[in-house]
C-alpha cells in the first residue's frame, strides 16, 4: 500500500496556494499511489471556494492514478463549508459513523481508512484531523 499524505495546504478564498499546485506537479512521476490523504487546514479561512480548489487540484492528480482521495478537517477549517464540498471527506461508498458528519470508514486494497473530525470551532491550534 502506497499512500501519498498531504497536509495543511491552507488554500485561500481566491484559490491561491501555489505550493500545492507546484508540489502536485513535482509528484507526477509516482505511478503506484494507492490512495491520497489530505489532512487538516485545507482552507486557510474556511471558504467554500478553497475546498473546491483543493478537491479539484488533488482530484486531477489522483484520478489518472486510480487513487481515491480522503480529506480531514484541521483547526483552520470550517465544518459547514467542508461539508458542502468534500462532504465526509471520503469517496462514495464510505461507511459513516452514526450521528457524525465528518467521520467515516472506507477500504482500499484491504486497508481501512478511518477519519475522525476533532475540530474545535473557534480554537485554532487545538485540534488536527486524524486518519
Amino acid at each position: 500500500m502506497r499512500i501519498l499524505h498531504l497536509s495543511d495546504p491552507h488554500i485561500g478564498r481566491d484559490g491561491a496556494g501555489g505550493s500545492l499546485r507546484l508540489m502536485l506537479g513535482e509528484l507526477r512521476q509516482p505511478r503506484d499511489v494507492d490512495a491520497v490523504v489530505v489532512t487538516g487546514d485545507l482552507a486557510d479561512d474556511g471558504a467554500t471556494e478553497a475546498y473546491a480548489t483543493v478537491r479539484t487540484r488533488v482530484g486531477d492528480f489522483a484520478r489518472p492514478l486510480g487513487a481515491p482521495v480522503f480529506h480531514t478537517t484541521g483547526d483552520h477549517d470550517e465544518r459547514s463549508a467542508f461539508a458542502k464540498v468534500p462532504g465526509r471527506g471520503h469517496p462514495e461508498g464510505a461507511v459513516a459513523f452514526p450521528g457524525e458528519e465528518r467521520a467515516a470508514v472506507s477500504e482500499v486494497g484491504g486497508w481501512r481508512f478511518v477519519t475522525l473530525d476533532s475540530l474545535v470551532p473557534g480554537r485554532v491550534g487545538s485540534s488536527t484531523g486524524s486518519i
